[in-house]
């Protein structure tokens, strides 16, 4: 199987070696197993060999943020390596399969430009109803209206699975809050110095979407 292993990079290898050994066996057969990305589509579920190209898109969100210090993603103090990114994605996929998990992706000219989340809150508890919802789009694709067809598919494929999706945002971010009113969340409240950034405090607003 090695031969037709369809990964090469060293993404690729990395993500591979994490997997085998942290997922359950059958998981792991089932990724390998999976087929190579279509052509053609916009909106679609997250496949296992996407990984390359949202760790691309992640990466830009740091040159993001040095453009622009205001930029609505929380980051960590430091930039995760291959691997860190590797561990994230194999959890992300893993938890897809076992159900705590939907993802949808936007791929333009057969690349992958953004991607739409949403995980269970506390799976097995009283709070598995709720799923936290995520959504990060390569900067030349904002404002095409990517963003609102990536969001209408994943909670859309989210219903029989979650009753309630919630999100944050900051409020300085304008553009994502009429975005998210459009689609139909409600604002419940507001945390303030939610994010500190350098010296820097953001305030985020907490918006939820019911299913039922």
């Amino acid at each position: 199987m090695g031969t037709d292993f369809p990964y090469s990079s060293k993404k690729d290898s990395s993500l591979l070696k994490w997997t085998g050994r942290h997922l359950p066996r059958n998981v792991f057969v089932f990724l390998l197993m999976e087929g190579r990305r279509g052509e053609g589509e916009m909106i679609r579920e997250l496949r296992w060999n996407d990984f390359n190209d949202l760790a691309d898109d992640y990466y830009s969100y740091f040159e993001d943020l040095e453009e622009d210090p205001e930029f609505g993603l929380v980051f960590p103090f430091k930039r995760p390596g291959i691997d860190e990114e590797a561990e994230w994605f194999s959890s992300l996929y893993s938890q897809i399969l076992n159900g705590n998990a939907v993802a949808s992706v936007a791929e333009v000219d057969g690349k992958v430009v953004g991607m739409c989340d949403v995980h269970r809150i506390r799976p097995g508890t009283e709070l598995q109803h709720t799923g936290l919802l995520g959504i990060a789009i390569r900067k030349e694709f904002r404002g095409k209206g990517i963003g609102e067809q990536l969001m209408r598919e994943t909670l859309g494929r989210c219903r029989g699975k979650f009753e309630i999706i919630i999100l944050d945002v900051f409020v300085t971010n304008k553009r994502a809050i009429s975005l998210y009113r459009k689609i139909g969340f409600r604002e419940f409240g507001i945390l303030p110095r939610s994010v500190k950034r350098g010296d820097r405090y953001f305030d985020e607003m907490k918006m939820y979407y019911p299913l039922d």
